[in-house]
């Protein structure tokens, strides 16, 4: 090259010994470079200022989801807690109910128990009366026996004064 530019030629002329042409070449760089200024200015920087909104929008979808798995995670853990203090209220709710259910029965057996004791001092009291009573209309009807009994005996072997002092003697002995 150095040859050719001291020949005082054109400096791109060892271009065209290769079938290039140096102003085609040159238009050829200008329009690209127009083509790509247009690109960049118009298209480029919208494509650019797009995926980037895109790449931010993307990543707070991330962020969000990253947040909604922790608050999944966070809900998740609450409702195992939640789950866990009703099952223990629930149990506790059970034992409670079971506690006084227990409690009814124990002072409903001891009310019939109560009651039982109270019939049967009743019926023992009331048998007792009766055989009071039973005794007394036994004794009442023997001692109507023995008088007619003695009376009869008496009124074969006694005198009447005999008799008198024997009714006196009986009186005083009722009485007492």
């Amino acid at each position: 090259m150095l040859p050719v530019i001291a020949d005082g030629g054109n400096p791109l002329g060892f271009l065209t010994q290769f079938g290039v042409e140096w102003r085609l070449l040159l238009s050829q760089a200008l329009s690209f470079a127009i083509v790509a200024a247009a690109l960049y200015f118009f298209v480029f920087k919208r494509v650019i200022k797009v995926s980037a909104l895109r790449r931010e929008e993307i990543a707070k979808g991330l962020r969000d989801s990253q947040e909604a798995a922790r608050r999944l995670a966070e809900a998740e853990t609450e409702a195992g807690k939640k789950l866990k203090e009703a099952a223990a209220e629930a149990a506790a709710t059970l034992r409670q109910a079971h506690d006084d259910a227990k409690r009814a029965i124990d002072a409903a057996a001891h009310e019939a128990s109560e009651k039982a004791a109270e019939i049967r001092a009743r019926s023992e009291e009331q048998i007792e009366a009766d055989k009071k009573r039973m005794m007394e209309e036994l004794k009442a009807e023997l001692a109507g026996l023995v008088v007619k009994a003695s009376e009869a005996v008496v009124a074969e072997v006694l005198t009447d004064e005999q008799r008198g002092r024997l009714a006196e003697i009986a009186a005083e002995k009722l009485e007492k």
